[in-house]
C-alpha cells in the first residue's frame, strides 16, 4: 500500500533537532532579530493601547508564547502600541472571544471555529483529514487561502475581522490499552472537538465525545471516556499522560484556531501602523505554530515518556492507509455538502492540495522568513 498522502508528525526526531529546525523562531521571540521587516513607522502622536483577552492562564505556555509576541508588538511599532494583556476569564471564555470583539469588550481574542461550528462553512475543510505534513505548513496553508474564501464569511460578523489564522500540533490517540489497528479503534469512546474532528472519530468506528478538554481527565478516570484524540503540545495541560498509557501515533488531523481583531481597533490606527499590525500578525501565525505548538509538542513528548509510563505505538504506512481509507468519506461528503451551498469545496480542496506541496518543500525558517520579508497582503484591508 501506498504511504499517506500527508501525515502529520514532528519536525524533528529529537527535542534538540526540533530546537535546531526552529532556531528562527526562537529568536524571533527573545526580540534578537536584526529585522523584524522594512516597513517604517512614522506615526509621532500618542501611545495607542491594544486590549488583549484570553481564557487561559497567564501561567500556561501558550501564554507565554503570546507575551513573548506582544512585546515584539511594541518592539515593530517603536512603541506606539501598547498591549494590555487580561487572563484567565477575565473578559470571557473559550467560547466567547468574538463576541468580546464585537462588543467592544476586547480588541484582540480568539475565535476558535469549533465553538461557533455553525457559522462557518470552507473554514472546516481545514481541518479535515491527511492535508497536512505540520503545523508551520497548514499555518501558512490556512493564512494564504482565507483572503480567496474564507474572508467574506469571518467578517460577516460586524466588527470582526481576522488577526490570524493558526492551526494546532496535529492530533494523536492516547488510549489505556495499546492500539495497533484500525479493529482496536473500533468502539473505543473518545474525546473530540466539533466540526469534522467529530465525524473523523466517527468514520473510524469509535465513538465522540463532546465534553471540555478539562472534563476529560475525570471521564478517564471514571471509564465513562476510553481516550483522548489531542495534539501532544496541550496534552501535559490536562494531565493526559497520567489517565493514559499509550500514544498511537496517527497525525491525520489539526484544528484551526484562529484569532479575532477589533475593526474598529484597526481602522482606527494611522496607516503606517496598520502596515505593521498586519506584518505583525502574519508572522504571529508562524510564531504559535513553531513557537508553541512545535516545540511545546517535542517538549510535551520527552516530559511525558521521560518516567516510562507512557509508551509511544507508531502505526506502519500500510496501517495509516487503513485509516486515510476509513475517513476518506468525512471529506468527500464535507466536498458534496460545500458545492450543494454553492461554496466551492473541491477547488478549495485542490488549493489546499496545491499549497501543501508548496510549502512541504520549505523549512520551518524558510517559510517564517519568507513571511518577515514578503508577509500576505489582503487579509487585513
Amino acid at each position: 500500500m501506498a504511504a499517506p498522502s500527508a501525515h502529520g508528525g514532528e519536525v524533528g526526531k529529537t527535542e534538540a533537532e526540533v530546537l535546531k529546525n526552529l532556531s528562527l523562531a526562537q529568536a524571533w521571540m527573545s526580540g534578537e532579530l536584526k529585522s523584524y521587516g522594512s516597513a517604517k513607522v512614522t506615526y509621532d502622536g500618542p501611545v495607542i493601547t491594544m486590549t488583549t483577552s484570553h481564557h487561559v492562564p497567564k501561567v500556561s505556555g501558550l501564554a507565554k508564547v503570546q507575551l513573548k509576541a506582544y512585546r515584539v508588538l511594541e518592539k515593530m511599532s517603536n512603541g506606539k502600541i501598547k498591549v494590555k494583556d487580561t487572563w484567565s476569564k477575565t473578559i470571557h471564555g473559550a467560547r466567547d472571544g468574538r463576541k468580546a470583539v464585537r462588543t467592544g469588550l476586547s480588541d484582540y481574542a480568539p475565535c476558535f471555529p469549533a465553538y461557533n461550528a455553525r457559522d462557518y462553512n470552507l473554514l472546516h475543510g481545514l481541518g479535515l483529514p491527511f492535508l497536512f505534513n505540520n503545523t508551520h505548513e497548514a499555518t501558512a496553508v490556512s493564512e494564504e487561502l482565507y483572503t480567496k474564501y474564507l474572508k467574506k464569511n469571518f467578517e460577516r460578523f460586524r466588527g470582526v475581522k481576522l488577526a490570524r489564522a493558526s492551526q494546532t500540533a496535529s492530533y494523536h490517540l492516547y488510549t489505556k490499552k495499546p492500539v495497533h489497528t484500525l479493529e482496536e479503534v473500533k468502539g473505543l469512546k473518545v474525546r473530540a472537538g466539533g466540526g469534522p474532528h467529530a465525524k473523523i472519530i466517527a468514520a473510524l468506528g469509535a465513538v465522540p465525545v463532546s465534553m471540555p478538554a478539562a472534563d476529560a481527565y475525570t471521564a478517564m478516570q471514571r471509564g465513562t471516556l476510553d481516550a483522548y484524540h489531542i495534539n501532544d503540545a496541550v496534552a501535559p495541560i490536562f494531565k493526559v499522560h497520567e489517565v493514559t498509557d499509550f500514544r498511537t501515533v496517527n497525525g491525520f488531523n489539526f484544528f484551526p484556531v484562529f484569532y479575532c481583531t477589533s475593526g474598529a481597533f484597526y481602522d482606527k490606527l494611522p496607516s503606517d501602523l496598520k502596515v505593521i499590525y498586519n506584518n505583525w500578525s502574519r508572522q504571529f501565525a508562524q510564531i504559535e505554530a513553531q513557537g508553541f505548538y512545535e516545540i511545546n509538542a517535542a517538549k510535551a513528548i520527552k516530559k511525558m515518556t521521560s518516567s516510562g509510563a507512557l509508551k509511544l505505538i507508531d502505526l506502519p504506512a500500510a496501517e495509516l492507509k487503513r485509516l486515510e481509507v476509513a475517513v476518506a468519506p468525512v471529506t468527500a461528503t464535507w466536498i458534496e455538502e460545500m458545492e450543494k451551498k454553492g461554496l466551492p469545496g473541491k477547488k478549495f480542496m485542490a488549493d489546499i492540495e496545491r499549497l501543501s506541496k508548496k510549502y512541504a518543500a520549505m523549512s520551518p525558517n524558510e517559510i517564517l522568513q519568507a513571511t518577515i520579508d514578503s508577509p500576505l497582503q489582503g487579509i487585513l484591508d
